[in-house]
């Protein structure tokens, strides 16, 4: 599996979908500043995988307010 690197202006304007990317294959992303390695981003030491519940146990936390609101 190939290294996956990226120059410091592209990470900076799509950090969202980098540290995304990065958090669901789980694979680092090294940033390059003049064509050297800098920093690398990569997922939390020691924090797991969400699976699918815990992602909808979370959706549903954030938007109890707008759940309740609709069942009126």
């Amino acid at each position: 599996m190939p290294a996956v690197t990226m120059g410091l202006a592209e990470a900076k304007n799509n950090f969202s979908k980098v540290t995304a990317e990065v958090n669901r294959t789980g694979r680092p992303v090294t940033v390059l500043k003049n064509n050297r390695p800098w920093v690398v981003i990569q997922p939390a030491a020691g924090a797991a995988q969400t699976d699918a519940v815990d992602v909808a146990v979370d959706f549903m936390d954030e938007y109890a307010d707008v759940f309740r609101e609709l069942a009126k």
